[in-house]
């Protein structure tokens, strides 16, 4: 009922009746979900959760209507970053539901999900990593994702930009969310500007592939706050690797170091 009134909500003209009643479907959904995960989890209930996480992982993505300036990048509270957050939720689940996983109904389409080629890709160094991200994030032969957090959000990226749009299916490119690394998503809380412009290139990713009704207003929003933050930043190391972004979510970059990538 969450996922629905939501979807209604945002695809309707806007009306405070339908929003404040999927806002009350969606706290009452998220609250009954935190109450079952603090029971005992195990075969019986691992599908109702993993289900569940998934679908309030898809209204927490979800955004109303809003413009760049209200992203998490220009704010301090961390509640704003929650829509992010709250993804990394299923990487947890699945980890204390692996002993009984065979008997999931998730079973078949995770092992399908897990087939593409970035999935388990956990290779020291930097080969097939794209040359200057992998510079930019100080990654050498030797580095592992041990040693380094862009490592392994790296080595799900690149092979995103390498395969033909119309092949990114949604599967592919939501998966990196899911499977992000606490460290990694400590960097975007402090607002790391690498980790920003590796986030962005993912944003531009599901701007420009996926066609969902809870992806669009949150990809385009959330990589023009990026795009803005990071220009203002000015490095130029990272205006030079910011025009893919800029260009998937509509935004002119003014600065002239930014230069046309290859993506």
């Amino acid at each position: 009922m969450a996922v629905a009134s939501t979807h209604w909500a945002s695809a309707l003209s806007p009306n405070p009746t339908r929003t404040m009643i999927a806002t009350r479907f969606r706290q009452k959904a998220t609250r009954i979900y935190r109450q079952q995960l603090e029971l005992p989890i195990g075969r019986d209930n691992m599908d109702m959760l993993i289900t569940s996480c998934m679908l309030v992982a898809m209204f927490s993505f979800s955004a109303d209507r809003m413009t760049p300036l209200d992203s998490w990048v220009f704010s301090d509270d961390p509640i704003s970053m929650n829509w992010l957050s709250v993804q990394c939720g299923l990487r947890c689940l699945l980890e204390i539901t692996k002993p009984w996983m065979r008997e999931s109904i998730w079973d078949a389409p995770f092992r399908e999900s897990s087939n593409y080629e970035y999935f388990d890709d956990h290779r020291m160094g930097r080969e097939d990593l794209d040359p200057d991200l992998a510079d930019l994030c100080d990654i050498t032969d030797t580095t592992t994702e041990d040693t380094n957090p862009f490592h392994w959000p790296l080595r799900m990226l690149c092979p995103l930009l390498r395969i033909p749009r119309h092949q990114c299916g949604a599967s592919r490119i939501t998966n990196f969310m899911g499977r992000l690394l606490p460290d990694f998503v400590n960097l975007l809380t402090a607002k790391e500007p690498r980790a920003l412009l590796l986030l962005s290139y993912w944003l531009a990713l599901m701007g420009t592939s996926v066609d969902d009704w809870w992806v669009g207003v949150r990809v385009k929003l959330e990589c023009q706050a990026i795009c803005i933050y990071l220009e203002a930043w000015g490095d130029e190391r990272i205006l030079e690797l910011l025009d893919f972004p800029a260009r998937a979510c509509g935004y002119k970059l003014v600065h002239p170091t930014a230069l046309r990538s290859t993506y």
